[in-house]
């Protein structure tokens, strides 16, 4: 696709409780289309179960379908896991990414990538923006959200790129370890600004 016919692409990352889909639901509100990695890695995870029960046993699935929470719980522990899970998953994704950019009347497309460096993906993108938390922050809300224990959050971030290593390489961070009304004020002051974002030539999400 032309440079001058594609949207304009933001990504955005941050780690396990940082608030990405939080910030992401006002972008909404705002009236711009984000696109969820979660989502459709979900969706092949489901169309993939004889994959998944192969190498790692029925006991992965709930109900007859994979379950998210139990594979999770496989690949943050072992490297080689998460390895295999991602080669399966990733180039599908990728694809999905790339037919959503070139069928797109959008000016604008946002993308939520929890692992967006760890992809390698942060090339393809006009402008990062990382959402980050102070650790008290993220391990409340990851408990409240998963029911997650101290030391099964911390392995979660132990399996991802710290925010110290991120930082310097992306456009805009917005902590969220405050108030929601202080990161809101953030997002907005973000998108006030979003017509002056120049488009960069990005690397394709695919070869």
């Amino acid at each position: 696709m032309p440079e001058s016919k594609r949207p304009l692409l933001i990504g955005i990352t941050g780690n396990i409780g940082s608030g990405k889909s939080s910030i992401c639901r006002v972008i909404e509100q705002h009236g711009y289309s984000v696109i969820y990695a979660d989502i459709i890695a979900d969706k092949f995870l489901q169309t993939m179960t004889d994959t998944w029960v192969q190498r790692w046993g029925s006991d992965i699935l709930s109900a007859g379908k994979a379950d998210r929470a139990k594979i999770a719980a496989i690949v943050f522990q072992n490297p080689v896991e998460r390895d295999f899970l991602n080669a399966q998953i990733h180039p599908q994704v990728l694809q999905e990414f790339q037919r959503i950019i070139e069928g797109s009347a959008s000016s604008q497309l946002f993308f939520e990538i929890p692992l967006l460096f760890e992809a390698g993906l942060q090339d393809s993108f006009d402008y990062l923006i990382l959402i980050k938390a102070e650790r008290e922050a993220v391990l409340r809300r990851v408990k409240e959200r998963d029911g997650a224990d101290y030391e099964a959050t911390l392995k979660r971030l132990a399996a991802q790129i710290p925010d110290s290593k991120k930082e310097d390489q992306v456009d805009l961070v917005i902590d969220n370890s405050g108030s929601f009304e202080n990161s809101c004020d953030q997002v907005r002051l973000f998108l006030d600004g979003l017509s002056r974002i120049p488009m960069r030539d990005v690397k394709p999400m695919i070869a």
